[in-house]
């Protein structure tokens, strides 16, 4: 069976669709517009490139301005999604053009807008990006707050055909429907942000969606070669565990930077996870990962029932220990700030090319 668009929001349920977002999102991205907004893509894991675009395109219909990415790939990524817009300025030195700011009236024709820089310009003011950018597109095309916008932008988004028949023959071979649950058990390197959500938590979450919704085999998504062992089946349900996937449980995006002969590899790992979760008929995972995130939102603008979607805090741990809880705190203020370093560095090389 292919996946399809229609896989992702079938037809027979009701939508959150207040207004063809398709269309706008083919009008800017693609046709001729006076005014653009450079994104300068991060180099962070699958799931946050794929969030990160998510959001550009979302910033692209509230300032109705055609995002231009940096690259039609995700890098360390490979390109996974065909281009994205069209009919932009060719030989452009984005680096001379201004950064974008959500606190200014900007009317200049070219922005330039990097997610972090805007993050700390929005603390200033105890707001937030997603939520600012959020607000925006309510207020231009007069939607409800709670529109789930993220879903419709996604179904836009057209997988490459090498991509599209590898994850329709994925799909075919691990047995990928709307009656299994998608399981996405976060380790690798998630424990530099946050302590582990426990297994027990994801099995009582697990037996949570069983009750309200019987499904008849669980696909379990993790970077951890031992996440079999972790995870409880309900009576009667059947585990579907790529074990042909190669799992490093590390840093993912990292190892890429050292290691490009893997690219393609975990690109299509990634991809493959990503859209299988999306594909299932409920999910539980937890609400700082990427994936489970993005394939909630897929889920709900299918079959908004409620009980089959449960993210759980990625915080959990912190919250009932204030021990771990400041350890953490410290952790992630030192890494922000490495990370920091790292990202002006690279922004610093690759902006010192022109656009092509």
């Amino acid at each position: 069976m292919s996946v399809s668009r229609s896989d992702l929001n079938n037809p027979s349920e009701p939508k959150v669709r207040h207004f063809p977002i398709s269309q706008e999102l083919n009008r800017i991205q693609y046709g001729r517009v006076t005014k653009y907004i450079f994104i300068e893509q991060l180099p962070i894991g699958f799931g946050g490139q794929i969030s990160g675009r998510l959001l550009a395109l979302k910033l692209a219909l509230a300032l109705d301005r055609k995002a231009v990415f940096s690259s039609h790939a995700d890098p360390p990524y490979l390109q996974t999604f065909e281009p994205q817009y069209s009919n932009a300025p060719t030989n452009m030195d984005w680096s001379a053009v201004d950064l974008f700011d959500p606190l200014l009236q900007q009317e200049a024709a070219f922005l330039r807008f990097n997610y972090l820089t805007a993050v700390k310009r929005l603390d200033t003011v105890a707001d937030r990006v997603e939520d600012w950018i959020h607000r925006k597109f309510v207020q231009r095309y007069g939607i409800d707050s709670d529109a789930n916008v993220e879903s419709e932008i996604f179904a836009w988004m057209r997988l490459l055909p090498s991509a599209q028949s590898m994850v329709d023959a994925e799909k075919k071979r691990l047995g990928i429907s709307l009656t299994t649950l998608g399981v996405h058990l976060r380790r690798g390197d998630k424990s530099v942000e946050n302590a582990y959500v426990p297994a027990a938590e994801v099995n009582r979450a697990i037996g949570a969606v069983h009750q309200v919704w019987p499904f008849d085999s669980l696909f379990l998504a993790s970077d951890s070669q031992n996440a079999m062992q972790e995870i409880r089946l309900p009576p009667g349900v059947t585990l579907i565990f790529d074990e042909t996937e190669k799992r490093y449980n590390n840093a993912n995006h990292k190892m890429l930077f050292h290691n490009p002969e893997l690219a393609q590899q975990e690109t299509f790992t990634a991809l493959k996870n990503l859209i299988l979760l999306s594909l299932c008929g409920g999910i539980v995972g937890q609400d700082n990962a990427h994936f489970p995130v993005i394939a909630s939102r897929i889920i709900a603008s299918r079959n908004p029932e409620a009980g089959r979607i449960i993210l759980l805090n990625g915080q959990l741990v912190e919250m009932n220990y204030p021990i771990i809880r400041r350890y953490y705190q410290v952790k992630r203020m030192v890494r922000a700030r490495v990370r920091e370093f790292l990202r002006q560095r690279w922004l610093k090389n690759r902006l010192s090319r022109k656009f092509l």
